[in-house]
């Protein structure tokens, strides 16, 4: 995966401090770090501007 900021290599981490379940993805160039919470407000955005 890459990422939308920077295009480096996104990573796939587990954050037990969140969730034992959680998954991120975080940026190895930028540290740009994507979890399932900051992926659904950015779509609900998306939907309202589109509105």
């Amino acid at each position: 995966m890459t990422c939308v900021k920077c295009k480096g290599l996104m990573i796939r981490e587990h954050q037990p401090a969140v969730s034992s379940s959680t998954i991120i993805l975080r940026c190895l160039n930028c540290g740009l770090i994507i979890d399932p919470l900051i992926q659904q407000n950015r779509s609900n955005q998306m939907r309202a501007k589109a509105a």
